[in-house]
């Protein structure tokens, strides 16, 4: 894409900062679109969740329902933009099977939420973590009940890690020559804890995004696991029945008052009608 392009993109998805404690951005074509450094690799182990949800509360319109994420979020550029940003700095991007299922033709690399910018987006992981490669996934399923023509399993464009209880790795569909297991947990169970040693260990992955679902979010997060969280706020209700299942950020964890998470807010960017905000979560960052 041509800086004429570029261009292009800034003027029609313009992006305005109300608060960002790391300052202006440096002399890098995508980052001057966010309009900021974007800075979560620290060298150290850390990990940064990244969700849209509409103004009530909804992360997904149900299971399978073909768009996931990019629906909640109106198709938004901007949002798409950060999407991709933070999977350039990732070195693995981390799902739980039921995001998987919820989109059943994506892709998590980097350019898949904009292939537009595909050549720029190629460039910036270059530059920010050293390889052109797009980060490896991982997927956690503690049944194995993982759907084998998915895309992302049957014609994955990053190396992916299942990680599994030993029940799951024995229902495991045939799987891509890119796609490895790691039996992470016990009898039907995978700890927070052994889901992120997993990636590490068999990813070397220091910078891990977590891109939901909620019930993972929400295991990782009772675990004090969680250093960062960005999110997209979509201008639009989706709201809840008593039986449709629509999850919010956290779902199957509950926290008590006086001690659920904090969260300090690191920036607050809006484009149009959406609101991006960067939180640290307290106790972490």
């Amino acid at each position: 894409m041509t800086e004429d392009a570029l261009a292009r993109f800034a003027g029609e998805h313009p992006l305005s900062v109300a608060l960002d404690d790391e300052g202006a951005p440096p002399d890098d074509p995508l980052l001057r679109l966010y309009e900021g450094p974007l800075r979560v690799r620290r060298g150290t182990p850390c990990l940064v969740a990244n969700f849209v949800t509409t103004a009530d509360g909804v992360t997904s319109f149900g299971e399978g329902s073909g768009e996931g994420a990019i629906a909640v979020s109106l198709h938004d550029a901007t949002d798409r933009l950060v999407m991709a940003l933070l999977r350039c700095a990732a070195d693995c991007v981390l799902i739980g099977a039921g995001t998987l299922r919820d989109d059943p033709h994506h892709q998590w690399t980097p350019s898949t939420p904009l292939p537009e910018l595909a050549r720029e987006l190629t460039a910036h992981r270059l530059r920010v973590a050293g390889t052109a490669e797009p980060p490896p996934l991982a997927v956690v399923s503690e049944s194995g009940a993982l759907p084998a023509s998915h895309p992302a399993l049957s014609h994955p464009e990053a190396d992916v890690l299942i990680i599994t209880t030993p029940e799951g790795a024995a229902h495991l569909p045939a799987l891509h020559p890119r796609v490895r297991v790691a039996v992470a947990g016990e009898t039907g169970e995978i700890r927070p804890a052994a889901i992120v040693a997993a990636a590490r260990t068999h990813l070397g992955a220091v910078t891990i995004l977590c891109e939901g679902g909620p019930r993972l979010f929400g295991q990782l997060l009772a675990a004090g696991l969680v250093d960062e969280l960005f999110l997209t706020v979509s201008p639009q209700l989706a709201g809840r029945s008593g039986s449709d299942g629509r999850p919010g950020v956290v779902a199957g964890t509950a926290f008590a008052a006086g001690v659920a998470p904090r969260l300090r807010l690191r920036s607050l960017r809006w484009s149009g009608d959406h609101l991006f905000l960067r939180y640290g979560v307290m106790g972490r960052t």
